[in-house]
């Protein structure tokens, strides 16, 4: 099912008061520290994405692994390119 993500950001628990100190926290942090946490949260939504392709085909190689997570991020096309190419090997 695909989405433009409108729905998530439309609902929302935050009073408009604590998302204002939320955003103001983050203008305050340096950018440095930002760009740290960024990598460090993306680092971690990589690490719990394969670990759940890996949890959910526990047999598949390296390769199939890679053409799942792939599929799981960028979609189908992406993925049939890349098998195609592992194939090839």
């Amino acid at each position: 099912m695909s989405h433009d993500g409108s729905a998530a950001a439309a609902q929302t628990d935050t009073t408009p008061k604590a998302l204002e100190r939320y955003r103001q926290r983050i203008r305050s942090t340096p950018p440095r520290e930002r760009l740290a946490r960024a990598f460090e949260l993306s680092n971690r939504v990589l690490a719990m994405t394969m670990a759940d392709i890996e949890r959910s085909m526990p047999q598949a190689s390296v390769d199939e692994v890679a053409v799942a997570f792939v599929r799981r991020v960028y979609g189908d096309v992406l993925a049939a390119r890349l098998a195609k190419r592992v194939a090839a090997r």
